[in-house]
């Protein structure tokens, strides 16, 4: 049994649009229905596009009422209310939107309609003096590792005016750099100097820093970066890219997209240009101590001794490095510039020590590979295989969505971050990643991964960069320290150094073990590692005898075993004794010594 076709008494000629009380761009337009029904007629909705339209871009906005009024109580079925013609004009665009409530006016409407974009967190762009309200440039500067702004990237001013935050937004158009040398109190630094001309004038002045700073300093008003929000739902109409055949389940259109605000595009193509390399970190030894020393901070910058790898640096106080450029402690945050290791921004911090795994930051060229999008595997999760194997800090993940480019970035910590610095992935360092998007990509676009090779770097002894070098001596023999301690007390040694973890080793009765073994010269001060040592730095703690070394010249009787006395009682460890050897030519001739040579050290059997 069927179910039968809903019936109405009303008719399509029932179904009319009324007009607002002002159908005008002002900010009261809109407001509530009258009872004047739209007719058709040419321009009674929307004025005629002018000239200055034309060139420069317009938005109109009108509110409307599709209703019923008849005095009848008579079911409504099925209404609805569609664009059913695009505009002949490929420069004009028609779009529906619904209104929030009844009697809503234009400036409450726009409000949210131009909320496509929201402004979200701050940029490492600092700006660089006043920005004049009516002028069409923006002017700011930045660290030369950090990536220039493109044309076409949304932006957002915001400063505070009478307790509120006032926000503009621009969209770049073009813009040029430079890398310029600004000097303070503690010489010269460099810093790259961006001047982007932006698509309309500013509304009203922002200041900037007056001069650059070689740290991080906030101005009064701010650079934001801005994402799309989908604060608004519209409706429009496209024509068929392709006929739609019986039984098919899809159709398609030359796109889902319109243009809801008026903008200028112009394409320039650049012949003869090499893509240009990535940054990237190389460490150059395992983690150790980069700056000891108790200081209580209430200002100022603590400089360690290199460059770190960030997300390496560890402080103690419970302070966590986050990879992006901060040491955060409940509320209290400080900035790290990995690439100059300099911790700034202190305000009553006691120091004790600093740890970090030191590295530096070199640029050079890039692999790049590609995943194309289509409706087979359209989603935002990937888990793309790189070779050769990435350096931490190269590797780059770029995508299109909604007809615009979003960027994920390793810092050089192995975790790919978004503009906010949400991880959305990491690279392992075999090179197997793994990309979550943070909005579904466009559908026949690509993914781009970029990375620099890690292998391109290498310790001089072939070993990877960052791990331990052993020292090279032309001895085959291992000796610390280079500069010895004479008289060291037996099993009072401890070495402990960092190859990735702590590591230990101590002396017993002349001989090395724990995790490194070898054998003692407590005489001579000397220590010699045969297997287990590899660290760039090792630190020795011992007790020394503080008594003064006596030496003495003694007679040995000759035979298979050689007597001497040294006439007191010798502390256990120091004694140490240099004997001439050599062979007669023949009887009653003078001995004939060999050439000295580096000896090969050999422990004496003593009984004391």
């Amino acid at each position: 049994m069927s179910n039968p076709r809903p019936q109405t008494t009303l008719t399509q000629q029932d179904l009319r649009i009324y007009a607002s009380e002002r159908l005008t761009d002002t900010p009261d337009g809109g407001g509530e229905m009258t009872s004047r029904a739209l007719t058709g007629a040419v321009n009674e909705l929307f004025p005629v596009v002018s000239d200055f339209a034309r060139v420069n871009g317009q938005v109109n906005a009108r509110q409307v009422y599709p209703a019923v009024l008849k005095p009848i109580a008579a079911a409504l079925w099925g209404a609805n209310m569609i664009l059913d013609e695009p505009s002949q004009s490929p420069y004009v665009s028609y779009l529906l939107a619904e209104a929030d409530f009844y009697g809503q006016e234009r400036a409450s409407l726009m409000e949210r309609l131009e909320g496509y974009r929201v402004p979200i967190t701050e940029t490492r762009m600092t700006l660089l003096g006043l920005q004049r309200r009516g002028s069409r440039l923006v002017q700011v500067y930045q660290r030369e590792s950090v990536a220039l702004p493109v044309v076409g990237q949304c932006f957002a001013l915001t400063q505070i005016e009478n307790g509120n935050p006032i926000y503009e937004f621009f969209r770049v158009e073009s813009l040029t750099s430079s890398l310029q040398v600004f000097e303070d109190d503690k010489g010269e630094f460099v810093r790259r100097v961006v001047k982007m001309v932006t698509q309309s004038p500013l509304e009203r002045d922002f200041q900037g820093l007056d001069e650059p700073s070689r740290y991080r300093v906030r101005a009064d008003a701010r650079v934001l970066d801005t994402q799309i929000a989908d604060s608004a739902k519209y409706y429009g109409i496209k024509p068929l890219a392709a006929p739609v055949l019986a039984g098919s389940a899809s159709i398609k259109v030359p796109s889902i997209y319109e243009q809801l605000v008026p903008v200028s595009t112009v394409e320039t193509a650049i012949a003869d240009d090499w893509a240009s390399g990535r940054l990237m970190w190389i460490e150059t030894a395992p983690r150790r101590v980069v700056y000891s020393g108790y200081r209580y901070m209430n200002s100022g910058s603590l400089f360690l001794e290199t460059p770190v790898l960030p997300a390496s640096v560890q402080m103690d106080g419970g302070w966590e490095d986050d990879g992006a450029g901060s040491l955060k402690r409940g509320e209290q945050i400080l900035n790290i510039d990995y690439a100059n290791g300099v911790i700034s921004g202190f305000n009553g911090v006691p120091i004790n020590s600093v740890s970090a795994i030191p590295a530096v930051q070199v640029r050079n060229y890039a692999y790049s590979a590609v995943v194309e999008i289509n409706e087979v595997n359209i989603g935002t999760e990937f888990a793309p295989l790189l070779r050769p194997k990435p350096a931490k800090g190269s590797v780059a993940a770029d995508f299109i969505s909604g007809g615009e480019w979003y960027q994920l970035a390793d810092n050089g910590d192995s975790v790919l971050r978004d503009a906010q610095q949400q991880p959305r992935g990491n690279v392992s360092k075999n090179g197997s990643a793994v990309v979550s998007l943070p909005v579904l990509p466009d559908a026949n676009s690509q993914l781009i991964l970029t990375w620099a090779p890690r292998d391109f770097y290498k310790n001089f002894d072939g070993s990877e960069a960052g791990e331990a070098i052993l020292p090279s001596n032309l001895s085959s023999v291992f000796r610390l320290p280079e500069t010895p301690k004479s008289s060291l007390k037996p099993n009072s040694i401890r070495l402990t150094w960092n190859n990735g973890t702590a590591q230990t080793a101590s002396d017993q009765n002349g001989k090395l073990s724990g995790d490194a073994t070898g054998w003692v010269d407590y005489a001579a001060g000397l220590i010699y590692p045969d297997a287990g040592l590899r660290a760039a730095a090792v630190q020795i703690r011992a007790e020394q005898y503080i008594g003064a070394i006596v030496r003495k010249n003694v007679s040995v009787k000759d035979g298979d075993v050689m007597t001497f006395s040294a006439g007191a009682r010798i502390q256990a460890g120091t004694l140490a004794i240099n004997m001439p050897i050599g062979r007669l030519a023949k009887p009653n001739a003078q001995p004939v010594y060999p050439t000295p040579s580096l000896p090969t050290p050999r422990r004496l059997s003593t009984s004391i």
